[in-house]
């Protein structure tokens, strides 16, 4: 058990990239079996949040500086460390051994707590219920307090609230790229999950892309995990959006004339210099996305979080509810936990009737409850067809949902560059 764990921590010590590994595969410091592993693992985390090497130098010196280098031994155990380091491609099967050897503890010691409690004359019904506490702590990987005191943050909020009424910003979170939705909302808010919805074909993904503009062009650093679309692609719609350059122009770029091309490529320049960081991974697994999102949150410190979509995140379940039920749960735990928002691009089911003039309701969520509960604002498109089944061009955004907040109606116009924008012909 501890051979893993000190091939694990060796491999640290040799490529301080490899505790950015381990961290997005969710190896935490309390899934180690001995105690200076602990310790030592935990100060490794300390420096790499701190964009500082990691090795055998750096971690004696902060270990020694905060008093604990005598509980991990002396420089010679840590020394030891790299002996025998496996090559860095392994290091992915060392770590899922100290997480298999941390669960099986865990779930031994859960358990045994619960026998000894029914050996107590604990009644059957308590019994089940501290077993599935137990488990919980066990799923979570967590065995922190489950709660605190009021007054260990009341100060905190109260501090955050007077920066918001202070503020000279009618935005109270990041911009969404569509000023009328802005204003209805005040922005989406730090921890807060949102979905964007629409009907296969409507610009859902775009109006993502957007959100995403208006935060990058801010400087503000955000994730998107490309289920669908290629990065290529991605990048195309973000041109067409910057050069405001008409997709189809930009999908077949034969006899383009020499403005258009030196409008793509200045696009292309300024969406290059984004701090915007693609996830391109189909049928990506939930755990996998989360750790991922949580890696990019600390290291290159994300604030906008954007899944493309939901219904393509791979998950286990006994059907496509169940299984939205719980990526839509992870992706708002994820927003609670780091306080990053996070857009959920979804689907919207079609009318059974085939009337495509049928506006959008939050039940039209397709397969999931779910997201209409987890979720604090649902923004749904609705693009109006002729009777010819051609766009009228009288688009709308609808929020269906705001917590804490009204619903609305937002009239605007899908643009031929893939950007929605007011519209005043109302």
């Amino acid at each position: 058990m501890s051979e893993a764990e000190k091939a694990v921590l060796g491999a640290i010590l040799l490529d301080s990239k490899a505790y950015d590994e381990a961290a997005s595969m969710g190896l935490v410091a309390d899934d180690f079996s001995l105690d200076s592993h602990r310790v030592i693992y935990r100060a490794m985390g300390v420096l790499a949040e701190s964009s500082s090497a990691i090795d055998v130098i750096t971690l004696t010196s902060y270990l020694d500086r905060h008093q604990q280098l005598a509980k991990v031994g002396d420089v010679g155990y840590l020394s030891g460390l790299l002996d025998g380091v496996p090559d860095r491609p392994s290091i992915k099967h060392y770590i899922r051994i100290v997480r298999e050897n941390a669960a099986r503890k865990k779930l031994a010691h859960a358990c045994d707590a619960t026998s000894a409690a029914l050996q107590q004359e604990m009644n059957s019904g308590d019994a089940i219920e501290y077993l599935r506490d137990q488990m919980l702590q066990v799923q979570t990987g967590s065995d922190e307090a489950p709660a605190r005191r009021v007054v260990e943050f009341t100060d905190d909020a109260y501090a955050q609230w007077v920066r918001l009424s202070e503020s000279d910003r009618d935005l109270v979170g990041v911009s969404t790229g569509v000023t009328s939705l802005d204003l209805a909302t005040t922005g989406i808010r730090e921890g807060e999950l949102w979905v964007y919805a629409g009907r296969t074909g409507d610009g859902k993904t775009n109006l993502g892309m957007q959100s995403v503009a208006a935060s990058c062009r801010e400087g503000i650093p955000v994730a998107i995990f490309s289920i669908e679309v290629t990065k290529e692609a991605l990048l195309q719609r973000l041109w067409a959006g910057e050069g405001q350059v008409d997709f189809k122009h930009i999908r077949f770029p034969r006899r383009l004339t020499a403005e258009t091309k030196m409008n793509v490529k200045r696009a292309m320049l300024e969406v290059g210099r984004w701090p915007l960081f693609v996830v391109e991974d189909s049928g990506i697994q939930l755990s996998k996305l989360i750790a991922k999102a949580k890696w990019l949150i600390r290291r290159e410190k994300v604030k906008l979080v954007v899944v493309d979509y939901v219904q393509l995140v791979s998950t286990h379940g006994r059907d496509e509810r169940e299984k939205l039920t719980k990526i839509s749960h992870g992706l708002m735990l994820l927003a609670k936990d780091t306080g990053v928002p996070v857009i959920a691009i979804s689907q919207l089911a079609r009318p059974r009737d085939g009337n495509e003039n049928q506006r959008p309701a939050i039940f039209n969520l397709k397969e999931s409850g779910s997201l209409e509960n987890d979720a604090h604002v649902v923004v749904m498109i609705y693009r109006p067809v002729d009777g010819q089944k051609i766009k009228t061009n009288k688009d709308e955004l609808i929020v269906g949902k705001q917590r804490g907040g009204m619903t609305s109606i937002e009239n605007v116009r899908f643009m031929p560059w893939l950007r929605f924008h007011e519209r005043t012909d109302v």
